[in-house]
């Protein structure tokens, strides 16, 4: 299988080289879980979860808690998200549900209606210690 190392750039998930790909016309009702890339153009309701990348086209309807490395939303997710790292929701987006990534965009047009926690992208040093030019 072919990776993708861009970590879904907006407007890239057609080069996407899944591993399971869910078609337009396929309904899915329980988990879909895998350890490689998914990308989803039809309905899921359930639980998705992979350690990779997870495109969700502009025809998908996912009502589901989504897992991912790296998240690229073109369609409809009602469901909470956990995104390990990039988070992207296209301007056809729409998204329902708290959301915990490490890194966030958002095109304009996109709807998201939800609580946002941005965990592991950035990290703050604490007020008491030291900066680098202040050590002695």
């Amino acid at each position: 299988m072919v990776k993708n190392n861009n970590n879904f750039p907006p407007g890239t998930g057609e080069s996407l080289v899944a591993e399971t790909i869910v078609g337009h016309s396929v309904k899915i009702e329980g988990d879909l879980i895998s350890e490689g890339d998914i990308k989803v153009d039809g309905q899921v309701t359930g639980k998705v979860k992979t350690s990779q990348n997870l495109f969700i086209g502009p025809t998908a309807k996912i009502k589901a808690d989504v897992e991912a490395g790296n998240a690229t939303v073109a369609g409809t997710i009602t469901g909470n998200m956990k995104i390990g790292e990039v988070l992207a929701i296209l301007q056809t987006g729409n998204v329902t549900g708290d959301i915990d990534c490490g890194k966030l965009a958002v095109e304009e047009g996109a709807y998201l209606s939800g609580k946002c926690t941005m965990n592991n992208g950035y990290k703050t040093k604490s007020v008491s210690e030291p900066l680098p030019d202040e050590e002695e």
